[in-house]
């Protein structure tokens, strides 16, 4: 029900004491006060936190992730794939020393959702490398404007900053 009860009148608040309602009403003023002056202190947002994570997609209502292959890394034996023996429990992990994927994975978990179907892509973090076996996967299925795709060149694989327009062009004489 809040400090005032019933016809706007004074009620008891926690500690026993009674607060009339301008009393209320001067405390939620000055807190609104303080509050402006805080947020006027603080520092300006970065640009760059206001983008999403490198392999997502959010325009539209579709969301999209980038995926790696770990069983492509293994099978490419990608050299900036890591492995480690944990001493205390003795299992073994993989992970990528690029950071394309953060995830650690247990290595025997791994071998076993191989044998049963595949283990999966496993969600992109960081910039890929040129080899990099990357996919995309939409999260949500749906029809209508709302799962237009407003982001085509999240598909692409190649580098945007590789693209060149002129490159193959013959000069012009």
């Amino acid at each position: 029900m809040g400090p005032l009860g019933p016809a706007g009148k004074a009620t008891a608040c926690g500690r026993g004491r009674v607060r009339s309602a301008a009393a209320i009403d001067g405390a939620q003023r000055a807190g609104t006060v303080a509050g402006l002056r805080r947020l006027q202190r603080m520092p300006a947002t970065n640009v760059k936190q206001l983008r999403p994570p490198e392999g997502e997609c959010r325009s539209c209502r579709t969301f999209c992730d980038k995926l790696i292959e770990p069983r492509e890394c293994l099978r490419m034996r990608c050299p900036y794939l890591w492995s480690y023996v944990d001493g205390p429990t003795g299992r073994r992990f993989m992970g990528c020393v690029q950071k394309v994927f953060r995830g650690e994975i247990d290595v025997a978990g791994f071998e076993a959702a191989e044998r049963n179907g595949g283990f999966g892509g496993i969600k992109m973090t960081g910039s890929p490398m040129a080899h990099c076996p990357t996919r995309v996967e939409p999260a949500y299925e749906g029809d209508g404007p709302a799962h237009i795709c407003l982001n085509p060149g999240f598909f692409d694989t190649e580098d945007p900053e590789d693209f060149d327009l002129r490159t193959g062009l013959p000069l012009a004489s």
